[in-house]
């Protein structure tokens, strides 16, 4: 008997030494830095503008005419540029004007440089965010380090440098930090840590995406639930401000003892009340910006039109344009599946077939995310975490399909606020951060699988994995056959419209090679599982092996949605601005009506050269400006071409 267990021991203590995988502090940083470099290789060792849609639309002219009144050291509370002049808190016309790294940035660089060194510098601290994360939930660096990765190279949030959304790649880059800070604060509560937690949610508000901010507070909420409850019934002991509670990966059972009910649920349920007090003041932190654009949008801007005074219907069709459908759902595995409208790769580039307008980014999630994020439910510690992520993450899921499902009508019904917004499938990234969350798990699963001892333990990894394989060979040979798109078609998109239809035959190649593509990825990380379970893969080598098709896998989705413009051409201008710029020199006032373009007034170009413009496009311009000119929605301002009146 004791002989036996002298072997279960030594086979413990060689488990522990094959997965313990050292891996430098300093490590981490410096990868996702190089990782980050690469990523935007183009634009960082260049002199040039990062391409994004709305930049160059909207968002240089806007920055750049905040730049300047900040050099000059004033702060702008009108810009008189776009659509008669918009106020500019209220109406965001400066987007994150007050948003500190915005600012800075602004100050430091030129302003089409700022724009690009933000988002790059966003995407970095992304990696580093999420490293954190999983640390404060006691994974392991070599999982950390992976998920870090992972979420740095998410497609869900790198993919919307080309439309130009920096404010959505803001907060999807700051979730993890709030996660970081609320679990840190609710497991040791401190004043430094309340500090924290408000601190961010002030920052998150200052990015102005309040859209993004409101689903990501509904998330650290329910977080902040979850964990309260999961602490009152296990209880903790605790002295005022250095109160310890059990962690995460501690026993979740009810507490032992004498301890009364009372006692141990006191500790947690004061945590969250500070938890929500933190909170409450970070909100107090954004308020410079949030109350008046809040009190804007209701009463003054052009989204009245489509929110607080539309009718029921209209309202609903407002909220819910946007969302994901099938389609996009399957290509949260099989990126090529829905293809994409404007990205610098074949399969991305008039390729989308599926029910919104258009597409210019992708909320590809990654295969091996998944496939790794499964395997931490077969065992392992973190039970209640797990299925509270994969509760999240499906809750996401389903609420970013609009009215596929009914979840996302509930929360328009009985959630305020709802109704104020569209797109719902902005959520999406709720459901990214949770599945590379479980992929953390997972990887320490695996790794702890890797002992002669637990041999049984791998039969459910192993049947997962071998049945994601089998589904995307099946997958592959249904694409290459064009079984697949035919029987969605007749089943799932029956009303496909014939342009639509002809962007799916466009993409049918891709499809199949990115069926073939996933398998192949799905192939070499079950290799490398089988071969670490044999012992014939050191874990460094494992981790190495992931870590790479991690990369590849998600680089090849990011690449085409990253692409750089030469500045000088973008900003030149030409006889037509300088006379112009001339007359306004001469008369006042003097506004510009600009039909280049596509002919309806939309055009903002001449803004850049400091001309005001009595058109052009804004989302938040006055409903009052909109009603006098005459302009519907993105259309041409009527009274302007028309009404002698107005146009005098």
């Amino acid at each position: 008997m004791a002989k036996g267990e002298a072997q279960r021991s030594e086979k413990t203590a060689t488990a522990t030494r094959r997965q313990n995988v050292e891996i430098p502090r300093w490590f981490p940083p410096v990868l996702y830095a190089v990782v980050t470099l690469f990523l935007f290789r183009e634009f960082v060792f260049s002199d040039a503008m990062l391409l994004g849609f709305d930049t160059q639309g909207l968002g240089y002219m806007a920055r750049a005419f905040y730049a300047d009144a900040l050099k000059s050291g004033t702060f702008p509370l009108w810009n008189p540029i776009i659509l008669g002049g918009t106020p500019f808190l209220e109406s965001l016309a400066g987007g994150d004007s007050l948003y500190p790294p915005s600012a800075l940035l602004l100050l430091l660089l030129e302003p089409f440089r700022a724009l690009g060194w933000k988002l790059v510098l966003h995407v970095f601290l992304a990696g580093v965010f999420m490293h954190g994360w999983i640390r404060v939930l006691g994974g392991s660096k070599p999982a950390a380090l992976l998920a870090g990765l992972a979420f740095l190279l998410a497609p869900y949030m790198v993919t919307l440098v080309l439309p130009g959304q920096d404010g959505k790649i803001f907060v999807t880059a700051l979730t993890p930090l709030l996660f970081w800070a609320t679990e840190s604060v609710l497991r040791r509560p401190r004043l430094a840590g309340y500090a924290s937690v408000a601190f961010v949610i002030g920052m998150i508000i200052l990015t102005t995406h309040f859209q993004m901010a409101y689903f990501l507070f509904g998330g650290v909420g329910l977080y902040a639930v979850f964990r309260t409850v999961q602490m009152g019934r296990s209880g903790g002991e605790g002295n005022g401000t250095s109160q310890v509670v059990i962690p995460l990966h501690g026993n979740n059972e009810d507490a032992q003892g004498d301890t009364s009910n009372a006692s141990r649920w006191r500790p947690a349920l004061r945590g969250f009340v500070m938890f929500m007090t933190a909170a409450i003041l970070g909100a107090g932190i954004g308020a410079v910006q949030l109350l008046p654009a809040a009190d804007y949008v209701v009463e003054s801007s052009r989204r009245t039109a489509t929110t607080v005074q539309a009718s029921d219907e209209g309202s609903v069709a407002y909220s819910s344009s946007w969302g994901l459908h099938p389609e996009e759902v399957l290509a949260l595995a099989i990126p090529e599946f829905v293809g994409n409208s404007r990205g610098d790769a074949a399969w991305a580039s008039g390729t989308y077939w599926g029910r919104n307008a258009f597409k210019f980014n992708h909320e590809y999630i990654g295969l091996i995310v998944l496939m790794l994020g499964g395997i931490s439910f077969f065992g392992g510690r973190l039970r209640a975490l797990r299925f509270f992520l994969l509760g999240l993450g499906t809750l996401a899921l389903l609420f970013a399909l609009g009215q596929h499902t009914p979840v996302w009508r509930v929360f328009y019904e009985i959630v305020p606020g709802i109704s104020l917004f569209r797109a719902p499938s902005l959520v999406i990234f709720l459901t990214g951060f949770s599945a590379v969350t479980l992929m953390a798990l997972g990887i320490d699963r695996v790794l702890e699988l890797g002992s002669a001892g637990l041999d049984g333990a791998w039969n459910g990894p192993l049947k997962w994995l071998w049945g994601v394989l089998g589904a995307l060979a099946l997958g592959m040979v249904l694409a290459a056959s064009g079984t697949l798109t035919s029987a969605w078609t007749a089943i799932l998109y029956s009303d496909i419209s014939p342009a639509k239809a002809q962007a799916l035959a466009t993409a049918a190649p891709f499809i199949a090679r990115g069926f073939f593509v996933a398998a192949l990825l799905a192939a070499v990380l079950v290799t490398a599982v089988w071969l670490l379970r044999r012992g014939r893969l050191a874990p460094l080598y494992f981790v190495v092996g992931v870590g790479l098709l991690v990369f590849v896998d998600l680089v090849r989705v990011d690449g085409p949605f990253i692409q750089i413009v030469d500045f000088t051409r973008f900003s030149q201008s030409d006889p037509n601005i300088e006379f112009l710029q001339r007359k306004q020199a001469e008369e006042a006032p003097f506004r510009v009506l600009s039909m280049a373009g596509n002919g309806d007034g939309q055009d903002v170009r001449p803004g850049m050269f400091g001309l005001e413009l009595a058109g052009g496009h804004h989302p938040n311009d006055l409903a009052r400006y909109r009603e006098v000119i005459g302009m519907v929605g993105s259309g041409v301002p009527t009274n302007l071409v028309a009404n002698v009146n107005i146009g005098r």
